[in-house]
């Protein structure tokens, strides 16, 4: 590696994003220099570290940091392994491709600074806490992209949508932090140790005794889980994702692609390779926090996919689309094995090429249209050609067809989920699946095919700048490149699984009838359009399954019915009764019962000056006496 590169590819963007202010006082275009280099600089430290992570190899460099009463100090250090490098490789390699897409998407807005600013300690988070070896510097990091998300999606803050949607995900992502923070606080009780690999080593040597081991170590991993739902947007946190829409579009790619949502799959990958490795720990010991996993991803993989079937905002798509594939990744770590760990990493690094990609692109789009309603648009292929082509390798990878990435990840997953022998979450994954292949046809068919919808939006339609189609092909480019069976077989050999993984003939299967099924779907309605969508609207039955997917599965008014109005009346009862009747009646309780005490004694205070000063002089001479005893010893 570079020198210090385990350090630098972290500290350069969260210490540099501190002088972005001062480098935008010279100049709009010094600043949005110095902001891009910062980003590239930590991409190429963190690749530099390939090498060291390559084949399993594991590296802990330690300083100390806090010091403890009684001796010894809490340790804050960097992990270098295949899994944090890779991660880190992601955060730093598409954040920066990210930024230099800024140049162009923010070229005419305000705020550039503070943009800039959250931008790049975005980044500098993430990479700390893919990096860190020990759960507080994960935790740090955890805080620091939790802040960072929630200034970037409430960035137009003049807008009340976004100012809620700041909020919502802040508020939100707090129920799963608070979860984590439970459980690494549990987690240092009963092991003495933050250091994850202390922690791996303080669980095995503990395994033997069993009993309650077992429980308190499962209570842990259950809570972490919660944190990782969270971040990573899982039924039922899953609701704040798709109103961070509203931040800007390089912001909703960095979220998606690089940072905060793939810090909860990072988390649950972690632990199951160093605190309760699948190769010490069977999936039947820990069948309570593997089941957990898995339901809850299969089912989220399928609820969100059919959301995505039916939003018209073109962002919003996408965004049911990253809960979609999250919840891919969750089902197939919860597997426990060698081979579901490899296929929900593998989707990790293909989901972030292409999902990434398809967020710049709809930026590229919105950034010409100026709109994100997609109903307002449809023939962009003619005027966009870069776009609509690295849109298409965008969507092929999604959808997972051959040779793009998504096709060979997908099936690793697919072939995991075979293997185990459960059907349930097998085919709630392969339904999520065949909807995937349709809302991303029809998000491609939209926007780009047929004919313009609105004549007057597209009267200066032109193609997006090179600095913003630059990054599009660049990660077009990766969307092809790693699913490429050298690039799997030099992933396999980078992360040390020497175990022969393969995908059988049957998951080859049961993968064609899903492309199939949903290709056939998605030309009849999108793409050859012999069957108008707006068929499958009406009817009692339909109108009503389509009403209900629309507004979210009511769940939002939900949370809002409780959580806001609700807890609003219940303010304003609690004000009514408690703070009215309880607390201001004890103050005037009080206050008058005080004033009837007064009113006793008022009477013994005449107001007469020469009765006050006769009393003064009286105890002036009394206690004069009393000296006058002390001193001669009468009294």
């Amino acid at each position: 590696m570079l020198p210090y590169a385990d350090w630098a590819s972290w500290l350069l963007p969260i210490i540099g994003s501190v002088f972005v202010p001062f480098f935008f006082r010279a100049g709009k275009r010094i600043g949005e220099i110095y902001a891009v280099t910062l980003g590239f600089l930590s991409a190429v430290f963190a690749i530099s570290m390939i090498p060291d992570a390559w084949g399993g190899a594991v590296i802990d460099n330690s300083v100390s940091w806090i010091p403890l009463p009684g001796g010894g100090a809490v340790e804050f250090g960097v992990l270098i392994d295949p899994l944090s490098v890779m991660m880190a490789c992601i955060a730093t390699g598409i954040g920066s491709l990210i930024l230099l897409y800024s140049v162009g998407y923010m070229a005419h807005e305000d705020g550039l600074p503070r943009y800039y600013f959250f931008m790049t300690l975005f980044i500098g988070g993430m990479t700390l806490l893919v990096l860190s070896d020990n759960l507080l510097g994960l935790y740090i990091g955890w805080e620091i992209v939790g802040v960072c998300s929630y200034a970037l999606i409430g960035f137009y803050y003049n807008r009340h949508e976004a100012r809620l949607a700041g909020i919502k995900a802040f508020i939100t992502t707090r129920i799963g932090d608070v979860m984590l923070l439970t459980a690494i606080l549990l987690l240092y009780s009963s092991f003495g140790t933050l250091n994850i690999l202390g922690l791996r080593h303080a669980i095995m040597e503990t395994a033997t005794s069993g009993g309650e081991f077992y429980q308190v170590l499962l209570l842990a991993l259950l809570l972490a889980f919660g944190g990782a739902m969270g971040k990573s947007a899982q039924f039922p946190l899953h609701v704040w994702l798709p109103d961070a829409m509203e931040g800007p579009t390089p912001v909703s790619a960095l979220i998606h692609a690089a940072t905060m949502v793939k810090a909860g799959v990072y988390l649950v990958a972690r632990f199951s390779m160093s605190l309760v490795p699948f190769e010490h720990f069977t999936a039947q010991q820990l069948s309570d926090w593997y089941g957990t996993i898995i339901m809850i991803g299969a089912f989220t993989a399928i609820f969100s996919a059919t959301m995505g079937l039916v939003m018209n905002d073109i962002k919003r798509v996408i965004a049911y689309s990253t809960i979609s594939q999250l919840a891919l990744m969750f089902a197939s770590l919860g597997i426990g094995t060698a081979a579901g760990w490899f296929g929900g990493v593998f989707h990790v690094l293909s989901h972030s090429a292409f999902k990434a990609l398809l967020f710049l692109a709809a930026g590229s789009v919105i950034h010409v249209v100026a709109t994100n309603n997609m109903d307002e648009m449809g023939g962009l292929k003619r005027y966009m050609p870069v776009t609509f082509y690295t849109s298409l390798v965008g969507v092929l990878s999604l959808s997972g067809i051959p040779p793009f990435s998504g096709f060979f990840s997908k099936d690793f997953i697919l072939n995991s989920l075979l293997e185990s022998g459960n059907i349930t979450a097998l085919t709630l994954v392969a339904l999520a699946s065949v909807l995937t292949v349709i809302y991303s046809f029809r998000w491609l068919s939209m926007v780009f095919l047929g004919e313009p919808r609105s004549s007057e939006s597209h009267k200066h339609l032109h193609e997006s700048p090179l600095v913003m189609t630059l990054p599009l092909m660049v990660l077009a480019g990766l969307s092809v490149i790693i699913g490429l069976p050298p690039v799997e077989e030099g992933l396999l050999e980078y992360m040390g699984i020497h175990e022969h993984l393969s995908v059988s003939p049957l998951t080859y299967l049961l993968s064609g009838i899903i492309l199939s099924v949903g290709l056939v779907v998605s030309y009849l309605f999108f793409i050859s359009r012999r069957i108008p969508t707006e068929s499958m609207r009406t009817g009692p039955v339909l109108s009503t399954i389509h009403r209900v997917l629309v507004n979210r599965y009511y769940i939002d008014n939900f949370f809002v019915l409780v959580f806001v109005d609700g807890l609003q009346a219940l303010g304003r009862k609690v004000r009514r009764y408690v703070e009215e009747k309880v607390i201001d009646g004890l103050n005037y309780a009080t206050a008058t019962a005080f004033v009837k005490f007064v009113e006793v004694f008022r009477s013994i205070q005449s107001g007469s000056s020469n009765i006050n000063i006769s009393g003064v002089a009286i105890g002036v001479v009394v206690l004069l006496i009393i000296l006058v005893g002390k001193i001669f010893g009468f009294l």
